[in-house]
């Protein structure tokens, strides 16, 4: 099994959204329910906002792709105005895929990614409820910063951090 990681071309933008459905109903949707899920995924993760992150230059959003299977997980991270923190907003791997390395992989081509671009600090929300997110971005050196009230999808989350 080869798994590269590249940027995300036009192409991927199925695929990518593909990942991100599967991600959210495994991860997300028995904490905030399938409805939920099902309207943030259409709000947050529709075709032209995977299209514009792609076109957009101080964006990030790379995918990891297995030789035989294609796309099989992304990450995406965007640069905080007038800071030399990125805010990481998205990271899946397609459930059947986890447990193989991959979310590691793409986090650490991240941190390297916003290092090349003179980011200094990533931050990032999980929800409370989260446990196997909170487990992997803790053992990844991540430290829980402060708790937040998510109002798009109406569950606690805590904001970590991690200086690069």
């Amino acid at each position: 099994m080869g798994i590269g990681i590249r940027p995300a071309r036009p192409s991927d933008t199925e695929a990518i959204r593909h990942v991100a459905e599967r991600a959210w109903h495994s991860a997300h949707a028995p904490i905030i329910g399938t409805e939920a899920t099902n309207d943030f995924l259409e709000q947050y993760y529709d075709a032209e906002t995977f299209r514009s992150l792609i076109e957009i230059g101080e964006s990030i959003l790379d995918v990891a792709v297995d030789d035989d299977a294609g796309v099989v997980g992304f990450v995406g991270a965007n640069p905080v105005e007038g800071s030399a923190t990125f805010d990481l907003g998205r990271i899946y791997v397609l459930p059947g895929r986890w447990r193989e390395g991959i979310g590691g992989r793409l986090l650490s081509h991240v941190e390297r990614t916003v290092e090349r671009r003179g980011g200094e600090r990533i931050q990032l929300g999980v929800m409370t409820e989260n446990e196997r997110a909170v487990e992997f971005y803790e053992s990844a050196g991540y430290r829980r910063d402060e708790e937040f009230y998510d109002e798009r999808i109406h569950t606690s989350g805590y904001l970590y951090v991690k200086e690069l």
